[in-house]
Order: structure tokens, then C-alpha cells, then sequence
């Protein structure tokens, strides 16, 4: 639900006109608790109040205006509060402002990638941190960018192009991108694609992290370790001007109406002197039981080496959510993550959610 809000005061002074703000935002907390065992059986226990289990924490502003001749200016600012640790809030992917008529949509701004609303899109078991997701590889935001979508030409289809430029003399450097999205009655299928063109040469990280997979022993010493759940990452490495790392996701679902099933899959590959590569693929169903909805998915992530040397996480999760309302909502949220031979996790959260 949106609430919109007349601001008459610095505006109608200056030009005597008012202008329309709408302002959302949605709120998630949980109680979770994870018990992480290592390779030799050491098991250690941790509660904790968190939210983004199933969404961040959330609070937006955003205008719009007719210019006429079918033409709609439009902006948005987003930010991202922890209300539980009263961390101050950082503007969020999906602020920006643009324009929107019969030749497309254009926004300038900070945006999500394809590749990350794609693989939203595959998740069955709801978009949010927590045990047992390991599906996902590299499906960041390409932040400050700018993102075009073209106008309809065929019912259902959309499609998307983004940019975001290198905004330093070294590093991962431009990003380019493009998503394509198909609905046609309940079947969806989607996919996105991104590329990074390195800057000069530097030491960047090798493939991005992943999303709350169990620790990993080190491999052929490429692989690095993070403790607790924590994340899987690649070492650092050399990498020259114009050497490209890339990403890409699918995802698709048909919803039956007694219950929709899920299926993605995601890539991503670094550009560096020695490459490295990660995979990922998860499938799941929802089903829903009148105000309840249980939604389980597996997952599975290999990451490799240049010297084909890899490891291999599985994991399951599962949420059981309870709508009070359209807004509120009531969740049970259980996981489990194991490396092949290797470390474990396991991890639940009982919590709430508001919309607004």
C-alpha cells in the first residue's frame, strides 16, 4: 500500500505549484538462529536479529509528472535502513529519475542488473538472505548506471539494456548488459546477461561472492574461506586493461494454480590472468493453502579453478509464510547448506513483514 503525501511548502513558495510525493516501503525482521559445523565435526551456534530474510528493510520516495503527448517524467529515491542495528541508511538500487512515452522507458541512476532480476525470478523459496541459498553466483546491481527498456513490439516480451560506466581509472571498469522477459498466461522465462571490462591493471576479486553458502576449505589455494556461514570467494588476481568477466542468468516457472514451479540457472566467469568460474543451479515449487504459502528450492554451486580444481556446495531452503493481510505477513524460514566433503550449515528464522 502507498501512501501520497502534497508537498506544498519549498515548491509552492518558490513556483506556486505542488507537486505529489508517494512514499513506500516494506520492513522484515526475524529471529534466526545457525549452527555452523566444520569439516571435522566443531559445531558452533548463533542467534541473532537480522532482517532481509525474505526483503531489505526499506523506505522510498518517488514523483511523477505528465509532460503531455503521452510523456511521464519520473524519479525515485530508495534507502536502505537497518532497523535493528540503527545502522544509517544507504540509498539503495532503483533510485533514479527518468522519462517514459510511447519510444520506451530511459532512467539514469543507480540500478539492479538483469542478471539479478533474473535469478529473483528462479528463487521458490522467497529472495532474502539465509541458510541454505547458494544459487545466485554474481548477481550484483551494476550501481550507477543508466538502463533503457524498448517499447512493446510483441505482447509479453520485454526487453532491457543497461550501462554502467567504470567511475575509476583501475578496476572491474564499464559494465554493459541486457535482459530479456517473456510472461504468456502462467509460464515465465526470463533471462540476463553482463559483462565488465577491466581498467588498467589491478588486483580484483576473481568471481564475485556468493550468498550465504557454508565455509570452504581453501582449494589448490585459490579458494578462500569466510568464517561461519559466510561466503565463497575467489582469490585476488592480475588483471589487464580490456580483459572481460562475465555473468549471466535463466530462469523459468509456470504457475499451475494449485502451485508454480521454479527453475534457474546462473553463470559467472572471471577475465582475469587465471580465469575462474562458477555455476549454479536451483528448482523448486510454491504452493499456496488459502492465507498460507510454502515455497522449498535446491540449489547447487560448483566454483572451479583455472586448474579445473573445484568444490561443490548443495543446499535446500524452505519458507512457510502466513498473510494476516495483504501487508503483514508472519514467516518460518529453514535452510540447510553442505560443501561436498566439507563443511555444513544449518540455519532457521521465525519473523514478520510490513508493507506500506
Amino acid at each position: 500500500m502507498k501512501k501520497t503525501l502534497v508537498a506544498v511548502a519549498a515548491l509552492a513558495a518558490a513556483t506556486g505549484a505542488m507537486a505529489e510525493v508517494t512514499i513506500s516501503g516494506f520492513i522484515d525482521q526475524a529471529w534466526n538462529t545457525t549452527r555452523t559445523t566444520t569439516a571435522a565435526g566443531a559445531s558452533t551456534t548463533v542467534r541473532s536479529l537480522n532482517n532481509n530474510a525474505i526483503g531489505q528493510d526499506s523506505i522510498g520516495f518517488s514523483v511523477s509528472e505528465d509532460l503531455g503527448n503521452g510523456i511521464t517524467a519520473f524519479g525515485a529515491i530508495n534507502f536502505i535502513p537497518n532497523v535493528t542495528t540503527v545502522a544509517s541508511a544507504n540509498i539503495d538500487n532503483g533510485s533514479g529519475i527518468g522519462v517514459r512515452g510511447d519510444f520506451g522507458t530511459f532512467v539514469i541512476g543507480q540500478g539492479y542488473s538483469q542478471v539479478w532480476h533474473t535469478t529473483l525470478l528462479s528463487d521458490a523459496s522467497g529472495w532474502g538472505i539465509g541458510t541454505g541459498f547458494v544459487h545466485g553466483v554474481g548477481a550484483g546491481g551494476y550501481g550507477a548506471g543508466v538502463g533503457y527498456v524498448l517499447p512493446q513490439l510483441v505482447s509479453g516480451l520485454t526487453v532491457v539494456l543497461e550501462h554502467g560506466p567504470g567511475e575509476a581509472a583501475t578496476g572491474y571498469g564499464n559494465f554493459n548488459g541486457a535482459g530479456l522477459k517473456f510472461t504468456t498466461g502462467g509460464f515465465l522465462a526470463s533471462y540476463g546477461m553482463g559483462q565488465y571490462t577491466a581498467k588498467g591493471t589491478t588486483a580484483i576479486a576473481a568471481v564475485a561472492q556468493t550468498s550465504s553458502a557454508a565455509a570452504v576449505p581453501a582449494v589448490a589455494a585459490e579458494w578462500t574461506t569466510s568464517p561461519g556461514v559466510g561466503s565463497v570467494g575467489a582469490t585476488t588476481e592480475s588483471v589487464t586493461a580490456g580483459s572481460k568477466s562475465s555473468i549471466s542468468a535463466l530462469a523459468l516457472s509456470y504457475d499451475f494454480g494449485m502451485a508454480k514451479v521454479y527453475g534457474g540457472y546462473n553463470t559467472n566467469k572471471s577475465g582475469g590472468d587465471v580465469d575462474q568460474t562458477q555455476t549454479s543451479n536451483t528448482f523448486g515449487v510454491s504452493v499456496p493453502f488459502g492465507a498460507i504459502s510454502v515455497g522449498v528450492a535446491q540449489s547447487s554451486a560448483t566454483y572451479k579453478s583455472a586448474a579445473a580444481a573445484g568444490v561443490t556446495i548443495n543446499g535446500t531452503r524452505l519458507l512457510a509464510k502466513y498473510a494476516f493481510s495483504k501487508r503483514t505477513n508472519a514467516y518460518v524460514q529453514y535452510g540447510t547448506a553442505k560443501v561436498t566433503g566439507g563443511a555444513s550449515a544449518t540455519g532457521n528464522g521465525i519473523g514478520l513483514t510490513h508493507s506500506f
